[in-house]
């Protein structure tokens, strides 16, 4: 875990979504470009806010950009804040997450991305360059637990 003296925390507004089917979680591959937060590793569903757009609005439309997965497609089924963090600029910043159960595996990529897979927990907790980007490690790793195992706790309907 990232220890959170080491980061400047900066102001930003947005997302991170976390996609699940069958007991998998959609992870994608970051473009390795520049303007990329976080270039060449695994990540999940994450975007800013627009304007006067609400943080779950912002959540079904970076889905749908980042995927091709629709709204109808998923079901909200927990959301809480988390620190997000990007090592090469060492900063921090605090963001929105919601998880959401799948009706379809079927995946579209955007250019901002590269690849994608759908990855077993045990898999997303072994997965350094992919768990490294996130100050509240062990909560998200609970989180998709719960929901892919049915111990939701936060129920809400998309």
């Amino acid at each position: 875990m990232a220890s959170k003296s080491k980061y400047k925390l900066v102001r930003r507004d947005g997302i991170t979504a976390i996609v699940l089917f069958k007991k998998k979680a959609l992870l994608l591959k970051r473009r390795n470009v520049p303007v990329i937060s976080n270039p060449g590793i695994w990540a999940f569903v994450s975007g800013a806010t627009e304007s006067v757009e609400s943080h779950i609005s912002t959540a079904y439309r970076e889905i749908e950009e980042e995927t091709g997965i629709k709204k109808d497609s998923l079901k909200l089924v927990k959301e809480y804040k988390l620190l997000l963090f990007e090592e090469r600029k060492r900063i921090m910043w605090p963001n929105q997450v919601f998880i959401f159960n799948s009706n379809t595996g079927k995946v579209k990529l955007d250019w901002e991305n590269s690849d994608y897979r759908w990855a077993t927990i045990d898999e997303i907790v072994r997965e350094k360059r992919y768990t490294n980007i996130f100050i509240n490690k062990q909560l998200i790793i609970k989180s998709i637990r719960d929901v892919a195992y049915g111990k939701i706790g936060n129920e809400k309907k998309a």
